[in-house]
């Protein structure tokens, strides 16, 4: 076997991972502040994707300008549903997942009608590779990784070195003892919906010019997101960066050398992560 075969799934692990990692951290952020499973968190991915369909790819804006209106155009829609749907559903489990659920059917079922049914591509934005080692690195994964990489840490750095990261770190862990702090929990809870729904969008943006967009590509964000949520551990920020990583890794490695059947691996692994350790890699024991 030789080294290249071992490091070009290396290398398209760990940019699919860290993909992943802002798609989870949408999800993590809105289950943190609000406690609860946006089902429909697959649905902004696609969104954004097809965002930068139509403004960079069609209407030739430039990209990084198009990522920066595609969060915005998400975020805000993301907002529209929080306040219209989820604010009124607010502390009860079984109409917090109708809604959630319902919301997933109804924008994979508009866009369906709007988009189309047909995968679609657009050109990429950064043309050429590089190679390192005998390695191929096209230099639009190598942008998508180091936009995932600036994303992760500005997050990081929002969160918790930031007062309304403080903020919603502490309704995160104690919703009343925050609320008793003055925090205004229905204000915080929709900027972390409408954060959380723009990262998931952004996520889509980047991956845009890779893979093929159509409107049904939440449904597996959604699941790759959840899985690394609780592989991580429910609410963790830094389990979220361990769980996205490990998941494209062994996504890479197992479809290089197993082929179809390794679309098992990640579950396999979360498994036995939650045999041994049942609140995730670094979530909070339950």
């Amino acid at each position: 076997m030789s080294l290249e075969s071992l490091l070009q799934p290396f290398v398209y692990g760990v940019q699919i991972g860290l993909t992943y990692i802002i798609i989870a951290l949408g999800l993590t952020l809105i289950f943190g502040i609000m406690n609860i499973f946006n089902f429909a968190h697959g649905e902004f991915y696609m969104l954004g994707a097809f965002s930068i369909l139509y403004i960079s790819g069609l209407a030739k804006v430039n990209y990084f300008l198009a990522l920066v209106l595609c969060m915005l155009i998400v975020g805000l829609i993301g907002v529209f549903f929080e306040r219209l749907f989820f604010a009124r559903a607010k502390g009860r489990l079984v109409p917090i997942i109708i809604v959630a659920t319902g919301l997933m059917w109804i924008l994979q079922t508009a866009a369906q009608i709007i988009f189309g049914r047909q995968p679609r591509g657009m050109a990429e934005v950064f043309q050429g590779s590089v190679s390192i080692l005998h390695v191929n690195i096209s230099y639009s994964r190598i942008m998508a990784g180091t936009i995932s990489v600036v994303l992760v840490a500005a997050l990081y750095v929002f969160v918790y070195r930031t007062k309304l990261g403080r903020a919603m770190q502490a309704v995160s862990q104690d919703r009343e003892a925050a609320a008793l702090q003055g925090i205004n929990i229905d204000r915080l809870s929709t900027l972390g919906f409408g954060l959380g729904c723009a990262l998931a969008a952004v996520a889509g943006g980047i991956m845009a010019p890779i893979f093929f967009i159509e409107a049904t590509m939440g449904l597996d964000a959604l699941g790759k997101s959840m899985a690394i949520i609780i592989l991580g551990g429910l609410g963790s920020i830094p389990g979220a960066v361990i769980g996205g990583l490990i998941l494209g890794l062994v996504e890479s490695y197992g479809q290089t050398f197993m082929g179809y059947p390794a679309t098992v691996l990640p579950f396999v692994i979360i498994v036995l992560v939650l045999l041994f350790k049942r609140s995730g890699l670094m979530g909070r024991a339950v």
